[in-house]
């Protein structure tokens, strides 16, 4: 009974909270959903009763709930105030999170714009052209709202992907927040708008050219190359010439997207920072394989670079394929890409095998023919990772 008292206490104050009143729902705890799923409190309090809370979840992070003040290397605390009323302030905690290595971001109400950086506190090229964009963004729409034109654009791209929504129903709602705001002009005019706001303020995606055999990348070097060298084809689909000017379109191109960046997030947030070291800290002497770090090939790649096991904080990655043939002859449904995820091995079981810490990061265009080598594709990452 008191378990049972505790969850409807836990599941009426996360009622409360402003994103779950606008999300329509809880993110569901469980030890089977972990926060992944929103869910009407009847299915959340069915579910905690039924399966259990997700282990180590102490601190609600997903339902608002502040982490606890933490020291900096200067030996001073973090000042940041969150105020629980506020719906800007769920937007601040996630960029608050994701550039803390730069300097404390302060809530959306405080003027920024008048904060004086100390001279060994200057944050970097890629920081100050952030935190500009984020003064212009995250301000109140008008005198008085609790939204910016930051939270609104965020919210609009959770709802199209939380329920399904095609874009053309973005764009109405869009248009409908437009004709009720006092500053319409504070507000996006469509989903593109809003796709484009958020992704100067994340994470980059290259776009990279191939070979339409998959011979090669018109990459670093061969940029500027118009054909393939091993090959010859040419690089760019060939257009009827005529007065009208068509611009050019390759063959076939692929995305990547830099780790670089991505593992630089890991050690931005406190909560996963403080799991980056998990697979040291949970070594154990019994010769029970419970983990990547029990196996021999983990234990072999430490005995050839001790120098790299010495530091806990060095990041391994694993390549995940499973699901996906290279060769559009062995699959019974040809596929027009690859996607190439990587899992951090540092992290415990149940964070490195949930969507947050799974990193895309190319999404290959489907193979041409059965000798396709998967290598070439990979040579941006592999040059990160060097």
């Amino acid at each position: 009974m008191e378990y049972v008292s505790g969850v409807k206490d836990i599941v009426k104050r996360a009622l409360k909270i402003p994103i779950c009143i606008s999300d329509g729902g809880i993110r569901c705890s469980c030890i089977k959903r972990k926060c992944m799923k929103i869910s009407a409190a009847t299915i959340v309090r069915l579910h905690l009763y039924r399966d259990g809370f997700q282990p180590d979840y102490w601190i609600w992070t997903e339902h608002r709930e502040v982490m606890p003040t933490v020291e900096t290397t200067g030996g001073s605390t973090s000042s940041r105030i969150v105020h629980h009323e506020d719906q800007l302030n769920a937007m601040d905690e996630m960029v608050f999170d994701a550039f803390r290595p730069y300097r404390d971001v302060l809530d959306v109400n405080t003027n920024m714009g008048n904060e004086i950086f100390v001279e060994d506190e200057l944050p970097n090229k890629d920081a100050k052209r952030f935190y500009d964009k984020l003064i212009s963004t995250n301000k109140p729409i008008y005198e008085g709202a609790t939204q910016s034109m930051l939270s609104i654009c965020v919210q609009l791209l959770a709802i199209r992907s939380n329920w399904h929504v095609p874009q053309k129903g973005i764009d109405f709602v869009t248009k409908m927040l437009k004709s009720v705001c006092p500053v319409p002009t504070c507000l996006p005019d469509n989903y593109y708008q809003a796709t484009q706001l958020v992704s100067k303020l994340g994470l980059k995606v290259e776009k990279i050219d191939c070979c339409k055999k998959g011979c090669m990348l018109y990459y670093k070097d061969d940029n500027k190359l118009s054909e393939c060298k091993i090959c010859h084809s040419p690089r760019f689909i060939q257009r009827r010439t005529g007065i009208r000017k068509y611009k050019v379109v390759p063959a076939k191109r692929m995305f990547y997207f830099p780790i670089i960046p991505r593992l630089q997030r890991l050690y931005a947030s406190t909560e996963s920072a403080a799991e980056m070291i998990w697979h040291h800290e949970n070594k154990k002497s019994s010769n029970v394989l419970l983990y990547s770090f029990d196996g021999k090939t983990w234990k072999h790649f430490d005995d050839v670079y001790p120098d790299f096991a010495s530091d806990p904080r060095n990041v391994r990655l694993g390549l995940c394929s499973d699901g996906f043939t290279p060769c559009i002859q062995a699959s019974a449904s040809p596929y027009s890409c690859w996607p190439v995820i990587l899992t951090p091995y540092n992290l415990p079981p149940e964070m490195c095998m949930t969507k947050p810490y799974l990193f895309l990061t190319c999404l290959i265009p489907g193979p041409s023919n059965p000798k396709q080598n998967i290598d070439v594709y990979l040579q941006p990452l592999i040059d990160d990772l060097q």
